[in-house]
């Protein structure tokens, strides 16, 4: 089953949780798979604290949320991702440092993230993320969903 289907599913099932913590991790492993150039113009201030509160933790909190619920694949490679941001040494990830992107240890990073993505269905997914996003938070939040004429 594509992993679409699975987090459609998810979604019919009213398991907002998830669907929200995947859509936030998709949106980490985007970020994550950019060159350096781009990883720079999009973050606004410290880039290591941005990148660990706005891209690493999604990551785990998309982990915690979905766990054995993900296939086996995409849950390994992700924890894996997670060990491997985790991992990256003081020279690859520090505060106020706008080139820790250029560091040789982001590389593989990028490879597994755009890997992910694939197996993920980003193309499939990522027009309708930004609403699922949406729906997802309001209805963790207990927010009606405003009626449509």
């Amino acid at each position: 089953m594509k992993f679409s289907e699975i987090l459609w599913g998810w979604y019919g099932q009213d398991e907002y949780g998830r669907v929200f913590s995947v859509c936030e991790g998709l949106q980490a492993l985007d970020f994550l798979a950019m060159t350096a150039d781009l990883q720079r113009s999009g973050i606004p201030y410290c880039p290591a604290c941005e990148t660990w509160s706005e891209v690493m933790l999604p990551l785990e909190r998309t982990l915690t949320a979905c766990g054995s619920a993900l296939p086996a694949e995409i849950r390994t490679r992700l924890q894996f991702l997670w060990e491997q941001c985790n991992g990256l040494t003081e020279a690859a990830f520090h505060c106020d440092d706008w080139f820790m992107f250029d560091h040789e240890e982001w590389q593989p990073l990028r490879t597994i993230a755009a890997a992910l993505m694939q197996s993920m269905d980003w193309e499939e997914l990522e027009p309708f993320r930004e609403q699922l996003l949406e729906d997802c938070r309001n209805a963790i939040r207990g927010v009606k969903p405003r009626v449509r004429e």
